[in-house]
């Protein structure tokens, strides 16, 4: 039997560009076989855009506000796991998406979207976190030194914008770094289409990390994603 992972998702009131609440999206997971989603919530400057006067602590409340709704929501059907796709501030629209997230590690870093991204990878290894470069070749993005990233997203389904999957797989084959799959979904169901598929059940960021780690897993590439 093999258990079908989402790596990379996204959803309202966190993510400014979705188009879907937590628990709407929960059940479109369920209704499409996944057995465990992390959710990876736009975590940047225009996440909070209208809390300009809220304390970190505050932020963090609010960034954690979808998750807590969208686990709730799966309650014993799905494990939904907290996770996160990183915009340094200096960085404008590179994204990292970090698993193994905690909590503890966002309230910790009040300067988090301040940090160049060499900091922001050694901050997340230091937690036992692990650090993933988003769809690298899409327009805006900088390709960044791996030597700061575990892996690379090789293969992202998002219809809507041209990732160019061919030349992530050919960056990470290069530099030997490990490639995921993610659906970058903001919508429903139509749109959970990718990820990862495993061997054996991942109930807690802990398992999940094992197997990133280890390459335990294959990669799910479905969908139509977006073309030049």
């Amino acid at each position: 039997m093999s258990y079908k992972i989402e790596l990379h998702c996204h959803n309202l009131p966190v993510s400014i560009c979705a188009h879907i609440e937590p628990e709407a999206q929960a059940a479109a997971y369920i209704e499409t076989g996944y057995n465990t989603v992390v959710l990876t919530n736009h975590l940047s400057a225009a996440t909070f855009r209208h809390m300009a006067d809220a304390s970190w602590d505050q932020k963090i409340d609010h960034y954690l506000f979808a998750y807590r709704r969208m686990r709730a929501a799966a309650g014993d059907k799905m494990t939904v796991l907290l996770g996160a796709e990183i915009c340094p501030d200096c960085y404008c629209a590179t994204d990292f998406l970090v698993f193994g997230m905690t909590e503890a590690f966002l309230r910790a870093y009040p300067d988090l979207l301040a940090t160049d991204v060499a900091t922001l990878s050694q901050r997340i290894r230091a937690a036992g976190m692990r650090i993933y470069q988003a769809h690298p070749f899409r327009n805006r993005m900088v390709v960044i030194d791996p030597k700061h990233l575990d892996g690379i997203e090789v293969y992202n389904a998002q219809r809507r914008e041209a990732s160019r999957n061919d030349f992530a797989a050919l960056w990470a084959k290069r530099y030997g770094l490990p490639g995921i799959a993610g659906s970058d979904n903001h919508r429903g169901a139509a749109d959970a289409v990718s990820g990862i598929l495993t061997q054996i059940p991942v109930p807690d960021n802990k398992t999940l990390l094992q197997i990133l780690s280890t390459k335990e897993y294959q990669l799910l590439r479905g969908g139509d994603p977006g073309k030049e």
